[in-house]
C-alpha cells in the first residue's frame, strides 16, 4: 500500500507540473445562437391579435390604423375596383380603421366602412397620401412578420404558445381579447404558424412510433439494429443543422438584407415571396384567385415531402434489418435464444389426440368419483396436501389409473365428546 500511494502522488505531481504555466481548460458545449426577441415584435402581434397597428391624430381625432390581410384585400377588390381609382385608395383606408377615438369599429365594420370612405375622400390630397404612407409602412412590415414566422416557429417559446393555444381559433375573442377579429379570417403568418407546428407534431408522433419500431426490431436483430441507431444520430444531426441554417438565412434575409434578391429567399423545396408594397399585396392576390400556388403552398408541400422521404428511408432500413436477421439466423426468427418455429401438423393432431383423451379421463373419472364434485372436500384434500399423493381426487391431467384410494385408518373410531 505505501508503494502504491506513492506512485499515485507521483504521477499527480507529473500531470501537475505538466499543467502548471498553461491556461485553464475551457470545453464550449455546441449551441443555439440566441435570437433577441426583439426581432420578432411584429411577429407575435400578426400571430395572436392578427394585425399590427400604428395611430394617427386626425383633426384632434385619434385614429389607430391596422394591417390587412389578405382575405381584406380580396373583399377591397372585390368593392372597390381598380387600384388606380380614388375610390379604392379610400376604401382602403376605411378598411385599415381600427379604432376612432377610443370606439372599436371592428365588431360593426359594416356600418362605419361607408362613412369612414366619405371621410377620407374629403381630407385633402397630400393629407390622405401621408396616411396612405403610414399605412403601406404597416403592410410592409406585415409582409415581414410573415416569413419571419418560419424561423419564429423554431423558437421554444413559439413551441409553449403552440401548446397553450392548439385547437383554438386564431382569430377568436378568447384569443385575441378583441371584439371582431373573429370575423378578418386567418392571416398569412397565422396559417403558416399553425402549419408549421402541426407538422412538427406529426414528426414527433413518426419519431416515436419509429423508436417503438426499432425497439421491437431490436429483439430479432440483435447487434444489427445498432448500424440504424447510428443512422438515426446522423439524419436528427443534419436535420437540426439544416434547421439552425434556414433560420439563419430567413433572420439575415429580413434584418440584414444579405440575400441578392431582397423579396425572394430560397430554402429547400420552396420559395418565399414577401411582397412590400399595396401593389404587391394585390398582385399577389390575383395570383391566387388564378389558383397559382404561393410561396404558403409549397412551404406546406416541401414539409409533406420530407416526411414521406423519412418514411421512405425508415422502411428501406427495416427492409435491410430483415435481410441481414435472413442471412444471420436463416428463416427462424429468433428472439431471447428460443425457437418460434412453431408445431408440425402431425405434431398438433397428437396434442389435440392427447387433450381429448385427457378430457375423457377427466369425465370417466366426475362418475367414478362423484365426492370429486365436493368443494368442501376438495378444500379438506388440499388443506392436508392429498391432492398429488395419496388421493384419487386431483384437478391435474394425470391418467385415472394413476390414482390411488385414500389411505384406511388402523386404530379404532372413536366418538368425541361421548356422553358417560
Amino acid at each position: 500500500m505505501p508503494e502504491a500511494q506513492a506512485s499515485y502522488d507521483e504521477d499527480q505531481a507529473a500531470l501537475q507540473a505538466e499543467l502548471d504555466g498553461k491556461p485553464d481548460i475551457h470545453i464550449t458545449i455546441p449551441q443555439d445562437p440566441e435570437v433577441n426577441p426583439e426581432v420578432y415584435k411584429d411577429v407575435e402581434p400578426m400571430l395572436y391579435r392578427g394585425f399590427l397597428t400604428v395611430s394617427a391624430d386626425i383633426n384632434g381625432v385619434l385614429f389607430v390604423f391596422k394591417s390587412l390581410n389578405h382575405h381584406e384585400f380580396e373583399l377591397l377588390r372585390f368593392s372597390a375596383g381598380e387600384r388606380s381609382s380614388n375610390a379604392f385608395w379610400n376604401s382602403f383606408l376605411a378598411q385599415a380603421v381600427f379604432m376612432v377615438d377610443g370606439h372599436n369599429i371592428l365588431s360593426d365594420r359594416e356600418k362605419w366602412t361607408p362613412k369612414l370612405a366619405d371621410l377620407f375622400a374629403g381630407l385633402p390630397k397630400d393629407a390622405r397620401a401621408k396616411i396612405i404612407r403610414y399605412v403601406s409602412e404597416v403592410n410592409r412590415r406585415s409582409s415581414s412578420a410573415v416569413v419571419l414566422t418560419e424561423a419564429y416557429a423554431m423558437e421554444l417559446a413559439s413551441r409553449y404558445r403552440w401548446m397553450q393555444l392548439k385547437g383554438l381559433d386564431l382569430t377568436s375573442i378568447a384569443v385575441t381579447g378583441i371584439d371582431g377579429t373573429q370575423r378578418l379570417g386567418l392571416n398569412w403568418a397565422q396559417q403558416l404558424w399553425l402549419a408549421l407546428n402541426h407538422a412538427d407534431d406529426r414528426n414527433e408522433l413518426h419519431e416515436r412510433e419509429w423508436e417503438n419500431s426499432k425497439f421491437v426490431a431490436s429483439c430479432f436483430a440483435g447487434k444489427g439494429i445498432q448500424k440504424v441507431y447510428n443512422q438515426d444520430n446522423e439524419r436528427r444531426r443534419k436535420d437540426k443543422e439544416e434547421r439552425s441554417s434556414r433560420k439563419d438565412r430567413v433572420l439575415r434575409e429580413i434584418i440584414l438584407g444579405e440575400v441578392s434578391d431582397s423579396r425572394t429567399l430560397k430554402i429547400p423545396g420552396a420559395v418565399i415571396t414577401a411582397p412590400k408594397t399595396v401593389e404587391e399585396l394585390a398582385h399577389q392576390l390575383e395570383n391566387d384567385l388564378r389558383g397559382n400556388k404561393d410561396w404558403h403552398d409549397k412551404v406546406i408541400n416541401a414539409h409533406e415531402t420530407n416526411i414521406r422521404q423519412r418514411s421512405n428511408e425508415r422502411r428501406v432500413q427495416l427492409e435491410e434489418v430483415a435481410r441481414e436477421s435472413a442471412v444471420q439466423f436463416g428463416d427462424q426468427s429468433i428472439i431471447g435464444g428460443s425457437d418460434l418455429r412453431g408445431l408440425s401438423l402431425q405434431e398438433m393432431e397428437k396434442q389435440m389426440a392427447s387433450r381429448k383423451q385427457l378430457q375423457a379421463q377427466r369425465a370417466a373419472r366426475m362418475q367414478v368419483h362423484p365426492e370429486d364434485t365436493d368443494e368442501k372436500t376438495q378444500q379438506f384434500l388440499e388443506k392436508w396436501g392429498m391432492t398429488e399423493v395419496g388421493s384419487h381426487v386431483s384437478t391435474t391431467d394425470r391418467d385415472i389409473s394413476e390414482a390411488v384410494s385414500l389411505p384406511k385408518l388402523d386404530r379404532v373410531p372413536t366418538v368425541p365428546f361421548r356422553k358417560r
